[in-house]
């Protein structure tokens, strides 16, 4: 090999090092550009992704706020349990009253023992219904009058007629009995003594 032929070897080598440097030295441009790319993308989504955080957290409180309404409907319940309480007792006619038309004072009877119920100065009623100068009978046996805003209770010594029945038949044990025919409103709150009857009976 001649001195001209190895010089032009050594610079062709030195070209393509050149070449190869340069080749090098784009790639890690690229790969550079890649990276901000990369992060200018993720800059991007996170941006994005910011709005719908604050949509989110929004959506969060919705309910909270739609908790108002929820009390509303708390007052509303309290204004129907008022009307559920019991109403105060309307003064019944001085002239009303109730009484047994069957049967009499003293009398003595057989068991079951038939009762019919009159009442004077007020009309019977059903229960359920609050409706001013009526009401309902109730017989009491061995027991008395039941005081005037009270609700007669019911067992069975406090039997009540809330139907609007006025007549009836009571099985009761020999040998005398009271029995009260007490007179009260829809309720079952008492009118009192006012409207109240006793009379007694013996069973034989």
């Amino acid at each position: 090999m001649t001195i001209r032929s190895a010089r032009a070897s050594l610079a062709t080598l030195a070209t393509l090092a050149t070449l190869a440097l340069g080749c090098n030295s784009g790639g890690g441009e690229s790969g550079t550009a890649a990276t901000e790319d990369t992060a200018g993308a993720e800059q991007a989504a996170a941006s994005e992704q910011a709005p719908g955080s604050a949509q989110g957290a929004k959506a969060e409180q919705t309910p909270v706020e739609e908790q108002a309404p929820a009390s509303e409907h708390g007052q509303h319940g309290d204004h129907h349990a008022s009307h559920g309480r019991l109403a105060e007792v309307d003064e019944a006619p001085s002239a009303a009253s109730v009484f047994f038309v069957e049967p009499a004072d003293g009398a003595t009877v057989s068991s079951p023992v038939k009762i019919r119920m009159g009442v004077k100065g007020m009309k019977v009623h059903p229960a359920g219904e609050l409706k001013e100068g009526t009401g309902h009978h109730h017989i009491v046996v061995d027991g008395g009058p039941i005081d005037k805003g009270t609700v007669v209770p019911a067992d069975a010594t406090h039997i009540h007629y809330g139907k609007g029945q006025t007549e009836t038949e009571l099985e009761l044990t020999p040998g005398s009995h009271s029995l009260t025919l007490q007179f009260a409103n829809g309720a079952h709150q008492s009118y009192g003594q006012h409207m109240s009857s006793t009379i007694t009976v013996t069973v034989e």
